[in-house]
């Protein structure tokens, strides 16, 4: 009989495992399960109308109507900073009111819940979080309520749905919401301590997140983040990166302080830390040229990154003696994360509404490059169909095969760590079409996460030829020395201004698509949803993307509705 271990999380093993995170939805799944308290089943089912905000006297408090296994519902309480990273998250991905916000199966969720804690262990040392399960998230949301705090047991038993403690609350009436609010008010402030430091804090990131959601252009986060931070909280903020030809630290924006504070910072220093190893750091300050306007005091440094590519660091400075302890360590990260992501997501935005792209040529043969590994064990040509961002971070790809069999390339990709997922989607004479999801390392995957479109990739003769389209404002050199740290290599063959390819009609549809819209209907096109007979069902182009069918199926029929709409309105 196998034995069930027990896993006891204190709260800085939760700050560990949260840290551990890598994406956005991994972090909420933790977050709903870890101080929501929803199990993995219920994660799946919420929707962002399921969450609503009322005002109190101890600002807005935020609800939840869970949906339990058999059809019944309950009330939740959703801590404002929770509801924050909720909503970031439903605003990033573009979700409507009435799609699931977590759109995984339940078991995908207790698989991520695993993942995570597994790369907790590791970076912690600590064992017992490989065991962590959205049930262990549970117990240790009950017990921080109930023994750390205690809160009232009615209060706890109706959040939670535990239906074990209803014998012991018999005859007690609901707790209302407001009783709920007035609990959690409570936790929250003893929680926060030092005089509501991190309650502050929330409150100060939140105020820069509504200043990323509103930033259209680098220039505007260089500008509205650093003075959106200083404050009650920090009294300086800079925005680094690292110079490419020196490797010292330079800044590019800053508020509170002198932007000259780190030149000549020294190679063991805080920002360089961070810098170098793309992991936060907390220390003293660097040594540097000292003012009368020069302040002391700690300094956190976060790194700005999404997926493998660094956009610098962000520095804090504070002259709080209780500064940059685990969960503000935490928030900062997230926020530096979230630049990253937006830095990103506004380079595509560019890159698609611009008038203009800068179109650039790759070339490499590095074997440790996904489709150039592949194409090497099949001694095979291949060309690149469509791409379109998959699961976790992965890239679904849609690719012609030449002077092989499918059956040959289904068979090495089974065998591969880098690729995966390998289905037919159409056979010809000498090869044919394969959908396969690219899991690491590639050259794809780097010009995708810097808000780049691949616009085309052939491989001949273990050399590969990468077109893709950049905004007009990319720093293409930061660009090809990451490419090249990972695939030496690679050359710049071509760099050129080019005018957009678009008319009216295609402008009007990406205007009104969503992101997921677009994808599903690209993916749809290049796995022959469309063609007769069809390449591909629309489960298996839901499994493909890690969606539920009926969720393809609506984002489909939205993307084909606002398609026709757009081509008739033309008309």
């Amino acid at each position: 009989m196998s034995q069930t271990i027990s896993v006891d999380l204190t709260q800085r093993a939760y700050e560990q495992l949260r840290r551990a995170a890598e994406t956005y939805r991994e972090e909420l799944v933790i977050r709903l399960c870890g101080e929501a308290g929803l199990r993995a089943a219920e994660v799946t089912r919420l929707k962002p109308s399921d969450v609503t905000g009322r005002g109190g006297n101890e600002g807005t408090r935020y609800f939840l109507t869970v949906r339990e296994s058999g059809g019944e519902t309950r009330t939740a309480y959703l801590p404002p900073a929770v509801a924050h990273d909720f909503w970031q998250y439903v605003r990033s991905n573009g979700i409507d009111d009435d799609e699931r916000v977590v759109d995984i199966s339940e078991r995908r969720v207790q698989m991520l819940v695993a993942e995570v804690g597994e790369r907790a262990a590791t970076r912690a040392g600590r064992a017992p979080l490989e065991q962590v399960t959205p049930s262990t998230l549970r117990q240790y949301f009950a017990r921080q309520l109930l023994v750390e705090h205690g809160i009232d047991a009615r209060v706890v038993a109706s959040v939670g749905g535990w239906a074990g403690v209803d014998t012991l609350l018999a005859g007690l009436d609901e707790p209302t919401r407001e009783e709920i609010a007035s609990a959690f008010d409570r936790l929250e402030t003893s929680s926060t301590g030092q005089s509501g430091r991190l309650s502050r804090i929330v409150d100060t990131v939140a105020a820069a997140d509504d200043v990323l959601l509103e930033a259209n252009s680098r220039e505007d986060i260089d500008r509205d983040v650093p003075n959106a931070l200083v404050g009650d909280c920090y009294e300086a903020v800079w925005l680094t990166e690292r110079d490419p030809h020196t490797g010292g630290v330079t800044v590019r924006a800053h508020a509170g302080e002198s932007p000259d504070r780190f030149e000549g910072a020294s190679e063991t220093g805080t920002i360089t830390r961070a810098l170098q190893t793309g992991r936060p750091f907390v220390g003293p300050d660097d040594p540097g040229p000292v003012s009368e306007s020069t302040g002391r005091g700690l300094l956190a440094a976060v790194p700005l990154t999404h997926g493998d590519t660094s956009y610098g660091a962000l520095v804090v400075r504070s002259t709080a003696s209780s500064a940059f302890d685990d969960p503000e360590r935490t928030l900062l990260e997230r926020f530096g994360q979230r630049i990253a992501f937006t830095i990103t997501a506004i380079e595509r935005r560019q890159l698609l509404h611009g008038e203009t792209v800068l179109e650039v040529t790759f070339q490499y043969s590095d074997n440790n490059a996904a489709l150039v590994g592949v194409a090497a064990d099949l001694d095979c040509s291949l060309t690149l169909d469509g791409v379109i961002t998959g699961q976790e971070e992965s890239l679904l790809c849609f690719v012609t095969f030449q002077d092989t069999t499918p059956e040959a390339v289904l068979e090495v990709i089974g065998r591969r760590d880098d690729v995966a997922d390998g289905r037919l989607v159409k056979r010809h004479g000498e090869g044919g079409v394969v959908e396969l999801a690219v899991t690491g390392p590639s050259p794809l995957v780097t010009v995708t996460e810097r808000g780049g479109t691949v616009t085309d990739l052939s491989i001949e003769d273990g050399a590969a030829t990468l077109v893709a389209e950049l905004s007009p404002d990319a720093d293409i050199r930061a660009v090809h020395e990451q490419l090249a740290t990972q695939f030496p290599s690679t050359d710049l063959q071509r760099k050129q201004s080019t005018a957009t390819r678009s008319d009216d009609v295609g402008e009007s549809v990406r205007d009104r698509l969503t992101d997921k819209q677009r994808a599903v209907l690209e993916a749809a096109f290049h796995a022959g949803y469309f063609e007769w007979p069809r390449g591909s069902t629309a489960e298996e182009l839901a499994d493909s993307m890690g969606v539920s069918s009926p969720t393809l199926h609506n984002h489909l029929r939205k993307a084909q509705q606002k398609l026709l709409e757009t081509t008739f309105d033309d008309e």
